[in-house]
């Protein structure tokens, strides 16, 4: 247990929840959570962890007292908002280590990863988010960690597999559509594309709808879920947050800008993509759409035989997570940290 460090989510972000908690089991440090809901989740989907739990208003003095070094998922700028007050209090400074919550190509037409350039380190994937990092002009010193969420999947598989089948899927092909939020680049395809893709669905096909959680909290969204749920096909999965016990359920990938998608090249399944704002194909948004087929946004999936695409797949999840052993990795960190 390394006693001076541990992983922190402040507020209800639940889509950092799956990267911080496998990451932070992995490291075998505690993850701090300040809000109650995600505290209920984490307890679900990852027993093993360590959890510490203050209130956001209590959170930023116990921690500074009781750490020295916090793995996060936000900008620096962000964090020092929230702990301003108590490290001039205490006399103390937190070190920060920023982890990345996903691997999406969203950020190219945005100023968002450019706030990461005051991080004292960051976490990278591998060889792709160090070259997109270098094009935005961010120079920090990093760390490669590979996949490691594949790596806690396969340490509890036989967990995760059990929660699979608790929810009681009925056996027949399964396409997961995994939308993201609508952000600032609008990334979204959900609005233009969920509705039809319900209504042409095959009677023998099995549509899986992973919601992002801010998508979740959309009252447009939620009355959508509400008119579909009884739908016999369709299976909405609100709260789950790990999602590769998800990917080995599913046959057919069904995406967007979503970093789900850049998970999904390790099955080497069929992939689809919605191009949700007409980007050109030579759009660096769209890098991943080159491992699937790109629709529109009232077709649907005619022919998923992708075999020709094999090998660009292991090219590009090759230079999205490296090979990176996570023994070696976490050896790596802890040299960095002490």
């Amino acid at each position: 247990m390394l006693h001076s460090t541990a992983g922190f989510i402040y507020g209800p972000l639940e889509h950092h929840l799956d990267h911080l908690a496998p990451f932070c089991s992995l490291m075998q440090v505690p993850l701090i959570v300040t809000d109650e809901d995600l505290l209920q989740k984490a307890r679900l989907y990852y027993p093993d962890l360590e959890l510490l739990y203050w209130d956001c208003l209590e959170a930023p003095f116990e921690v500074v007292r009781s750490f020295d070094t916090l793995f996060y998922s936000t900008p620096r700028c962000m964090f020092d908002e929230v702990f301003f007050i108590a490290e001039a209090s205490l006399g103390k400074k937190m070190r920060t280590i920023w982890l990345p919550h996903g691997n999406s190509d969203k950020g190219h037409a945005s100023v968002l990863m450019e706030g990461l350039k005051n991080e004292e380190t960051l976490l990278v994937y591998g060889p792709k988010m160090i070259d997109f990092l270098k094009n935005k002009n961010v120079f920090c010193p990093t760390i490669s960690i590979g996949n490691f969420r594949l790596e806690y999947y396969r340490r509890h598989k036989k967990f995760y597999d059990s929660l699979i089948q608790e929810l009681s899927l009925p056996s027949m092909k399964t396409v997961l559509y995994a939308p993201t939020w609508q952000d600032g680049e609008n990334s979204t395809s959900f609005f233009h594309a969920a509705q039809n893709l319900i209504e042409q669905l095959p009677s023998n096909v099995l549509l899986l709808i992973k919601l992002h959680p801010n998508l979740e909290k959309t009252s447009s969204v939620l009355q959508f879920v509400l008119q579909n749920e009884t739908h016999p096909n369709v299976r909405f999965l609100p709260g789950f947050t790990p999602i590769y016990p998800i990917l080995e359920r599913a046959d057919i990938y069904l995406g967007d800008m979503s970093s789900i998608g850049y998970d999904f090249l390790n099955f080497n399944r069929p992939m689809f993509f919605f191009n949700p704002t007409g980007r050109d194909p030579s759009d660096l948004g769209l890098y991943l759409h080159r491992c699937g087929q790109t629709l529109q946004p009232h077709q649907i999936i005619l022919n998923d035989d992708q075999s020709h695409l094999t090998e660009v797949r292991h090219e590009t999840y090759a230079y999205t997570f490296g090979k990176e052993p996570w023994d070696a990795v976490r050896q790596e960190i802890l040299q960095n940290i002490r």
